[in-house]
């Protein structure tokens, strides 16, 4: 086998950045840097499928009906989602997202040419990077900030951050290290390349 065929090149510092911003509006979006970024995929199919059912985001994503329910009862108890009565089952509410979350989602789909499913895989390949636990966005920023620096100190990769508890962003670094996704030198942090 060609072992360039196996190689993917590596994004450059612009689309790092721009990726960074996209999880920024994503963020936005969920109103919560630790939300997931399976949430944020189901997010996502609501606003490319308006009136869409939680089985039919379910049968989309290939989730389990109780990950998607637990998902969409947080998104709409989060204002993300409105929950209408459906016109074929009344017992089957119909999705949609909010006005806010709309405009958040918009945001961050300008980068992909406004193009729902290819934010969904890519969101889809940094879920496949993380071997132990679903990945929050606050951790996608904090591997972003440490590839578009290269090697980051722990203080640049939380200056990157939201404006969480201390822990929760030294949490955020400590599962990327313990994934292996990212190697610690002390204080420095680099990409696992």
């Amino acid at each position: 086998m060609d072992e360039e065929a196996d190689t993917i090149p590596l994004p450059s510092k612009a689309d790092i950045i721009r990726l960074a911003e996209v999880i920024d509006h994503l963020v936005d979006a969920l109103g919560d840097p630790s939300g997931s970024l399976r949430r944020a995929m189901i997010l996502l199919d609501i606003d490319q499928f308006a009136g869409t059912t939680q089985n039919a985001v379910g049968e989309r994503l290939n989730l389990e009906k109780s990950v998607v329910s637990r998902n969409v009862d947080w998104l709409w108890g989060h204002g993300c989602v409105f929950r209408n009565s459906g016109k074929q089952d009344a017992r089957e509410s119909e999705l949609q997202t909010s006005p806010y979350t709309h405009k958040h989602l918009q945001l961050a789909l300008r980068p992909f040419g406004n193009h729902h499913q290819v934010l969904k895989n890519s969101l889809d390949v940094f879920i496949g990077l993380f071997s132990k636990h679903m990945p929050s966005l606050r951790e996608l920023k904090a591997l972003l900030t440490v590839g578009a620096k290269g090697q980051a100190t722990r203080s640049d990769v939380t200056n990157n951050l939201y404006d969480g508890p201390a822990t929760t962003d030294q949490r955020a670094i400590k599962t990327l290290i313990e994934e292996g996704i990212v190697k610690s030198h002390g204080n420095e942090t680099d990409t696992d390349t």
